[in-house]
């Protein structure tokens, strides 16, 4: 199915934080923004929620230090028990340091893992081209008109200094 989408190039940032500000208090809602660099309080702007992402490396790194302990004490104590200088072969210390990088490991993994895929940064992804130079000088809104007319969201973006605007029929 497809959406109808607004989509305004800014030539700054302010103008572009300005442009967020004014749709949110006019009730558009706001598809994405895409910026050449990050923009500091353009998350608070947008009325987005603060990231999950740190939950996602807790678990990360507590199936980490599950699976070393476990693994270690499966072989040095279940599977393969040595004597060495007669100490215990469920040494805590001993297991420390494998416990240590497996937890970090996985972590880091599964944030990255986790942030690729919900950011749709996955290799097979489309590649979409919005506008000439976003990736390079040129900031983009893109707003949603569900419910207003899209005219009045192209008025809008016009009205906040946007240098280009354009209605296109993106994909849901």
């Amino acid at each position: 199915m497809l959406k109808e989408r607004v989509l305004g190039c800014f030539a700054d940032e302010a103008s572009l934080l300005a442009a967020v500000r004014f749709a949110r208090e006019r009730g558009f809602a706001i598809d994405d923004v895409y910026a050449p660099y990050p923009i500091h309080a353009l998350d608070e702007a947008m009325g987005l929620r603060r990231t999950r992402l740190p939950y996602v490396t807790l678990l990360g790194g507590l199936a980490g230090m599950i699976a070393a302990i476990a693994l270690q004490v499966w072989g040095a104590v279940i599977d393969w028990p040595l004597d060495v200088g007669g100490k215990p072969a469920n040494s805590a210390l001993a297991f420390l340091p494998i416990t240590f990088e497996l937890t970090v490991l996985l972590a880091g993994l599964s944030s990255a893992g986790a942030f690729l895929w919900r950011s749709r940064l996955h290799p097979t992804a489309p590649v979409r081209h919005l506008a000439p130079g976003v990736t390079d000088d040129t900031f983009v809104l893109v707003l949603d008109p569900a419910g207003a007319h899209a005219e009045a969201a192209r008025h809008l973006l016009v009205e906040t200094g946007a240098q280009h605007v354009r209605i296109d029929g993106g994909q849901s």
